[in-house]
């Protein structure tokens, strides 16, 4: 396994506590990197510091909801005044909703938006200021298949990461002079907490088989595999790209 150095690097992951945040930091962790692990339940984030710490790694753990400006600036603060600096930021906190738009309440609309987007943009906008003051840094937003083809009754999220692609371009081009990647990561079905529900009833999960010619569905290490590339040295000159992983879907 490439261990894609990442010695002295310090990486800030949101959306941390479980599933593919989890995946992430744990990788990040073992490929060197100080990690802090950021998410909205500070107890969980714990625990998996813990599991960083067992590894031989650091970490830090932060309470910390995207769509709350202050604790984000906070966040930036006490990682600063712990490890002195921000290398990496993998904005992977999301939320997913199914739901036809005209039965959607308004309140999760916005809450969709806020976390997948709005999040995205502020924790970006806030670790913008060390990484140009470094001249260096590695941005990777995990966006999702679901913001490159249709994915059914989800035209919100959808949106989000959609949105989350074309952001990356643009940024990637906006932060080159300055020495910053941009780039992301667009999962397939993962199995992870949040598509408990899709692959727990076995017709839905057979459909979305149907439509994976590697014949699984993923799991969270293999997008932490993607996200370790990308924060590594081995992927310097890949700036505004969105890699795809998904098990071939997109090639149907």
């Amino acid at each position: 396994m490439n261990k894609y150095d990442l010695a002295g690097e310090v990486a800030i992951i949101t959306g941390a506590r479980r599933g593919i945040g989890k995946a992430i930091a744990l990788r990040l962790a073992r490929a060197g990197a100080k990690v802090v692990v950021a998410d909205l339940d500070k107890e969980d984030c714990e625990k998996v510091v813990k599991e960083i710490e067992g590894i031989g790694g650091e970490g830090l753990a932060l309470k910390l909801d995207v769509t709350n400006e202050e604790e984000i600036i906070d966040a930036v603060r006490k990682t600063k005044e712990k490890f002195g600096k921000i290398d990496i930021l993998v904005n992977n906190a999301g939320i997913f909703i199914q739901e036809e738009l005209d039965k959607m309440d308004t309140s999760k609309i916005d809450k969709i938006l806020a976390v997948n987007l709005r999040g995205v943009i502020l924790c970006t906008k806030h670790v913008l200021p060390e990484m140009k003051g470094n001249s260096y840094g590695k941005i990777i937003n995990i966006a999702s298949v679901a913001g490159l083809v249709g994915f059914e009754l989800s035209s919100i999220y959808c949106a989000t990461k959609g949105a989350l692609v074309n952001m990356t371009r643009e940024l990637a081009l906006e932060l080159s002079k300055y020495k910053i990647n941009v780039n992301a990561v667009a999962p397939g079905v993962i199995e992870t907490p949040m598509t408990k529900g899709l692959l727990g009833d076995e017709k839905t999960k057979a459909a979305l088989l149907g439509k994976i010619p590697y014949g699984r569905v993923g799991k969270p290490e293999d997008i932490a595999n993607a996200v370790a590339f990308l924060a590594s040295d081995e992927s310097g000159y890949i700036t505004g790209h969105t890699l795809v992983v998904d098990g071939g879907w997109l090639t149907t």
